[in-house]
């Protein structure tokens, strides 16, 4: 109730000094505490990181691969299990819109491992397991640092969340489709084949991204240096809100849209089962 509180309070007070300019994002509402809905014997490793929706369907990533699956209509417990090849850090999760074949249960699956080769690790995915079928990678040497990838499945495009020269950018891509791939079933991208990109704005430390529309969410931080929640315009990179969200006292991580809201997953430290989910009203 107290992070619901002040969460409302925070979206009241950016509204108030937008005057008359359209705010993005509306009333905010608590989900759930995955805890909550775990059974006891379930056991969660790894502190929570990139958020997925399809359907009814959450997939919350957890450090070093693990997977948990939450049906939000019916706020109930799925499933757990490791996505095949991913022991990263599993920073973001989105969902593309091609199926690996007639049977899958849902569109291609998208991972990034975040650190080490910056990989983005496409599964196959089902509310039972995943096979990983392809692998992408950014082959320039421009970026340093981890980076990030989401998908854009309305446009087809694929976004990649870096550092370049100590400047956080946003630059994308074509949707590599698995024809794509080489014989190891990788995709190589160059800065040649990028389509644009756009600076992020002053974000310390980033969490997950997200594009939806005309909108990138970007939340940043952890709770001792500060957190909050970017949108900025994803044509301009024009900042539209920033909603601080240290009081809070969590880290914020994935995030993901689902019939006109914007889902935002927390991690609470040392307490993987605690994952906590708000949500905010996209306007």
């Amino acid at each position: 109730m107290r992070i619901f509180i002040t969460l409302i309070l925070l979206i009241t007070s950016l509204a108030v000094t937008a005057q008359a300019r359209k705010q993005p994002l509306g009333r905010t509402e608590r989900v759930c505490n995955v805890n909550d809905l775990l059974p006891t014997n379930i056991e969660i490793s790894g502190s929570t990181q990139g958020l997925a929706i399809h359907g009814n369907y959450a997939f919350s990533m957890h450090d070093k691969g693990q997977c948990v699956i939450i049906d939000l209509k019916k706020l109930c417990f799925v499933n757990t299990f490791h996505v095949e090849g991913n022991t990263g850090h599993c920073n973001n999760a989105s969902f593309g819109t091609e199926y690996y074949s007639k049977e899958s249960q849902f569109p291609l699956f998208y991972v990034s491992e975040c650190r080490g080769d910056r990989t983005c690790y496409v599964n196959d995915i089902t509310t039972t397991g995943s096979r990983l079928v392809q692998k992408i990678f950014y082959a320039g040497d421009e970026i340093s640092g981890p980076c990030d990838w989401a998908v854009d499945a309305k446009k087809k495009l694929l976004y990649m969340y870096c550092t370049i020269d100590e400047v956080r950018t946003l630059m994308w891509f074509r949707l590599p489709r698995l024809i794509d791939s080489n014989e190891q079933n990788e995709v190589h991208l160059y800065l040649k084949d990028a389509l644009g990109s756009i600076h992020a704005g002053d974000i310390k430390i980033p969490q997950g991204s997200h594009v939806y529309n005309n909108y990138i969410f970007l939340p940043e931080g952890v709770p001792s240096r500060g957190t909050a929640l970017n949108v900025i315009n994803r044509h301009s990179a024009k900042p539209l809100m920033h909603i601080d969200l240290t009081d809070t006292g969590i880290e914020p991580e994935g995030v993901a849209t689902r019939k006109r809201w914007l889902y935002l997953s927390f991690h609470t430290p040392a307490q993987p089962r605690h994952n906590i989910i708000y949500r905010f009203r996209i306007r």
